[in-house]
């Protein structure tokens, strides 16, 4: 014999309820993908990654100094590129701190001052390459107008100069390396004393 609960309408109704409340909640959880510890990665499509690099500690300095790398992208001028400099002194300026943390404390706080240093150096190295690699692009802007050269002799112009680009990107790092390392040098014997 049923009970009046089980063959009133509001009954019935809850448990439909109810029971569609479950099927939903197991359906969603368990279509949902967990990566496991000992699963390896994916592969990943080129196509999708992102085009410049990604800091994995984000700080003011890590974020204007992409913005001021993709605003060189877009406008290669040498207000940008002054710019794009300028915010790797800041980043540099920033990883010399982290670096005299390092010297001066110990435990958690030594530990965490010394991560962060090595993601902002890996950041600051990614970005360089990126900045120099759009260096060159700045170079080869078209100037309107004919030109009498031949085909062959106009790429052979393009990659001297795009060659001479390169090599005083790569000069311009060097020596905004060789500064980070003096100054991270200096705050060190400064932080030992």
């Amino acid at each position: 014999m049923q009970t009046i609960h089980s063959l009133s309408p509001t009954g019935n109704n809850t448990r439909f309820i109810l029971a569609g409340f479950i099927v939903c909640a197991l359906t969603f959880t368990a279509c949902e993908r967990k990566t496991m510890a000992g699963e390896p990665k994916s592969p990943v499509n080129p196509a999708t990654q992102p085009a410049e690099p990604v800091a994995k500690t984000t700080t003011f300095e890590t974020a204007r100094l992409g913005g001021a790398i993709d605003k060189f992208e877009k406008a290669p001028t040498a207000k940008n590129q002054a710019l794009v400099e300028l915010a790797f002194a800041e980043l540099d300026s920033e990883i010399a701190e982290l670096d005299v943390r390092v010297v001066k404390t110990n435990g958690s706080i030594r530990a965490e001052a010394a991560a962060k240093s090595v993601n902002l150096k890996n950041y600051r190295d990614a970005e360089i390459v990126r900045f120099t690699k759009a260096q060159p692009v700045a170079a080869v802007e078209v100037t309107p107008g004919a030109d009498s050269r031949s085909g062959a002799q106009k790429m052979k112009d393009t990659a001297v100069k795009v060659e001479d680009k390169v090599e005083d990107g790569a000069e311009k790092v060097g020596k905004t390396v060789e500064k980070a390392a003096k100054n991270t040098g200096e705050a060190i014997k400064d932080a030992t004393h």
